[in-house]
């Protein structure tokens, strides 16, 4: 049985609580309480993001309309919802224009990245062209959330200065990451690190709440730092003769 109404099935309800997480992370910037807005994201993920994909293969409902749909909802909660977050942290510290270019940088990066893949596909079965937004956008998001941010202004403003707006533009380069859903399956050491990421995250936000960003943060930053590794030479080499046509096709 399909369980869904016209276009919309069973698996666009998740996606649906993503798209919330994205608005209650918004409703807490303006009332000022960023660290709410990422744990509002953080939850969109978790009970929205994480399942949606999933349940669309369980109940047979995955269409053109639910791949749209959650790729329009990943750009709002994983690029302009994060990117908002790091205005106001930056504002809040009285670096308004600052925050304002962070802002910037990060959603034009994004909808930039989004438009490239819009117009090709890469197709490859392995791996992700250039950082992807999801990682982009929470670990600058993280960041700013840290505890060690908030103890250390002095010296994370301006880190965070730099090191956003590299993580925005590592999204458009073409560095290969390993997907979660590959062609092959991952190295063992790959699923352990996968699911100590996942536990630890879980266990710090339901045991010392204030440092689960802090959290967040080491372990995607090592995705962003490291996540090439697991490829072979002949797996980059392959990554790279697909990018070239690809490029080639963008620029038609």
């Amino acid at each position: 049985m399909r369980l869904s109404v016209g276009p919309f099935g069973l698996k666009d309800l998740f996606t649906l609580v993503n798209v919330m997480g994205g608005v209650m992370a918004i409703h807490f910037v303006f009332i000022g309480q960023p660290a709410f807005a990422g744990y509002a994201l953080l939850a969109g993920y978790l009970l929205g993001d994480a399942l949606d994909g999933p349940v669309a293969r369980a109940t047979k409902t995955s269409n053109r309309f639910g791949s749209e749909f959650d790729t329009a909802t990943d750009h709002f909660v994983q690029a302009i919802a994060p990117a908002i977050i790091v205005y106001a942290v930056y504002a809040g510290a009285g670096h308004r224009a600052l925050g304002v270019i962070l802002l910037s940088v990060v959603v034009a990066c994004a909808t930039i990245r989004q438009a490239m893949f819009t117009v090709a596909t890469l197709g490859d079965p392995l791996m992700y062209c250039g950082l992807p937004r999801t990682v982009s956008g929470y670990v600058a998001m993280s960041f700013v959330l840290s505890r060690w941010f908030a103890l250390n202004p002095e010296l994370a403003l301006p880190i965070g200065a730099v090191l956003i707006p590299v993580l925005a533009v590592m999204g458009l380069l073409p560095i290969p990451y390993m997907t979660h859903k590959g062609a092959r399956r991952m190295q063992a050491w790959v699923k352990v690190l996968i699911g100590l990421a996942l536990v630890s995250t879980l266990a710090v936000l339901v045991m010392a709440r204030d440092r689960t960003f802090d959290v967040m943060f080491a372990w995607m930053f090592g995705y962003a730092a490291l996540a090439w590794l697991p490829l072979s030479r002949d797996e980059r080499r392959s990554f790279f003769e697909r990018y070239r046509r690809w490029a080639t096709e963008v620029a038609r």
